[in-house]
């Protein structure tokens, strides 16, 4: 199996001297191409910093990060650029869509930057519409769409330019259920039967059992793994063990918590 991401040893500083904070604290983890991979882990502990520096959105103050066989730490920032047009996709929680262009404006903009043929565009626009069901909300504009509805647009966008691996903060924080369940879902589908990489942060147990392995940081730190091996179901109750574990309680006190 190919080997999608490597973090390596990697830290993250912000401030300095007294006010030195240490968001990430010498870390290392692997991705292999098609997995799908949750980022669990309290408040604080390093999660979305951890995404920023996988996603080229910020760099470590040390340490290596690879992602599909390159070493994304040592680009210049135009290298960089095209590296993540190319490779990376983003599916963020407050959607970032476009609000003067419709649906499918928002979905082609994204691929005039790779200069792709017309019926290329065509093609990719017809197969993510029916993908994440959106055949009906093309010609509408975001401000008519729903929280459920924007963040399928947001998803069907990020899969577009056919990434590498897609990196999702929080994707369903803003959905209710029925919408978080719907996304979850469509994003389980892509990853079996199209073998995309997804990283997700979350905090939810909910949202994390979709995924097929769960890494917990604390205090921006490798803490634990959790690996799914049967239903999900039971994947969900492994994650909640391992967040009150990792909350300091036991199980029946972080369910008061709830």
């Amino acid at each position: 199996m190919m080997r999608m991401a490597e973090v390596k040893q990697v830290s993250k500083n912000f401030g300095a001297r007294q006010n030195l904070v240490r968001a990430l604290n010498n870390i290392s983890f692997k991705i292999e191409r098609g997995e799908f991979v949750g980022v669990m882990g309290p408040s604080g502990a390093g999660k979305t910093t951890l995404l920023n520096v996988m996603s080229t959105i910020d760099q470590p103050t040390m340490g290596r990060i690879y992602l599909a066989g390159q070493e994304i730490t040592t680009l210049p920032e135009r290298d960089l650029a095209e590296f993540r047009r190319n490779n990376i996709g983003f599916i963020f929680q407050d959607f970032n869509l476009l609000p003067a262009l419709s649906v499918r404006e928002n979905l082609v903009m994204i691929l005039s930057m790779l200069r792709l043929p017309a019926d290329q565009v065509e093609q990719r626009l017809a197969y993510f519409s029916e993908r994440l069901n959106l055949a009906e909300l093309m010609s509408r504009y975001p401000n008519e769409l729903s929280m459920g509805q924007k963040q399928r647009v947001a998803a069907a966008r990020a899969l577009m330019t056919r990434p590498q691996i897609v990196f999702a903060d929080e994707p369903t924080g803003s959905l209710d259920s029925k919408s978080a369940t719907e996304l979850l879902q469509y994003l389980a589908t892509i990853n079996l039967e199209d073998e995309t990489t997804i990283m997700m942060v979350t905090h939810d147990a909910f949202t994390a059992s979709y995924c097929n392995r769960i890494i917990f940081i604390k205090d921006g730190a490798l803490y634990a793994e959790v690996v799914r091996s049967g239903s999900r179901r039971q994947f969900f109750h492994q994650i909640i063990d391992m967040q009150a574990a990792i909350g300091g309680g036991n199980l029946s006190d972080f369910k008061n918590r709830l």
